[in-house]
């Protein structure tokens, strides 16, 4: 079943970058369709291009925060840029203490 006119278009228009670099008989059968696609790729391109600068930028920026921000965590962190962890690692010791414990009591109130 051949599809109509009217739902080619429809196709032709939902495909664009394909259909635009990849199929060469675009550009004759639809030649406004491949004019909008081309000004839409275009704009994608730089649309991409205009947020890689962006972020490039703010990742500098954090970097220039990250180096001006050292002093006040230097006496937390002496690594540099994270935390060392060692809060969670205290906590998990005493958990583990605190359970060791229990068992050991347990163990020996079954064994009486």
């Amino acid at each position: 079943m051949a599809a109509t006119s009217a739902e080619r278009v429809l196709y032709a228009s939902k495909s664009r970058k394909w259909n635009s670099t990849q199929c060469p008989k675009f550009l004759t059968e639809f030649p406004t369709e491949h004019a909008a696609n081309l000004e839409w790729i275009q704009n994608a391109e730089n649309a991409a291009a205009q947020r890689r600068a962006e972020q490039e930028i703010r990742a500098r920026e954090e970097a220039q925060r990250g180096r001006g921000g050292e002093g006040d965590r230097a006496g937390r962190n002496q690594k540099g840029g994270k935390d060392s962890g060692r809060g969670k690692w205290i906590v998990l010791g005493v958990v583990g203490v605190i359970l060791a414990m229990r068992a050991w009591q347990r163990y020996k109130e079954n064994t009486l």
